[in-house]
């Protein structure tokens, strides 16, 4: 029996919600463990170095990092102290208020980051590039949508967590 166009477009919500959704997590998390033991890290590790490091001009705190990833003050301070020996980054004091302590991508790490991470991002690009551009505005609204679920459920659990 042919399906429906409603249990067409059930399937395809359930494998984008679950399936799809799961095993595109599972293999993201693969990935950058794998990519972070190339730079004696760990997955977390190292995306902590990438939200430093797209910070551009803007300073960032351990307590930022915290407040975006939902990790405690300990488990912020343990990866800054790994990325720090690494000399992926330097902690410096603020001139305006001593107790502060802002986090800086050391110029190394763009380079050592881009080493490891450049094939995915060529390929994705690839990817990308055989979609219309009206395909691409939809895919691009469905991942910021995603990325703004995913922030509020970090922010929902860490607070739960310290309950």
């Amino acid at each position: 029996m042919k399906p429906t166009l409603k249990q067409s477009r059930q399937e395809l919500l359930r494998r984008l919600g679950q399936e799809l959704g799961r095993e595109i997590s599972a293999q993201t998390i693969f990935f950058h463990e794998v990519a972070a033991r190339k730079l004696g890290l760990n997955a977390t590790d190292t995306r902590c170095l990438d939200l430093i490091s797209r910070a551009g001009s803007s300073e960032v705190t351990a307590g930022d990092l915290g407040r975006a990833t939902g990790l405690t003050t300990g488990a912020v301070t343990g990866i800054l102290d790994r990325l720090e020996t690494a000399g992926l980054v330097e902690r410096v004091r603020d001139s305006n208020d001593r107790r502060r302590v802002i986090v800086r991508p050391l110029p190394e790490a763009a380079a050592r980051l881009g080493d490891v991470y450049e094939g995915l991002g060529t390929a994705m690009a690839k990817l990308a590039s055989g979609y219309r551009t009206k395909e691409l505005e939809l895919i691009s609204h469905f991942l910021e949508r995603q990325l703004v679920i995913l922030q509020e459920q970090i922010g929902r659990a860490s607070c739960r967590e310290r309950v």
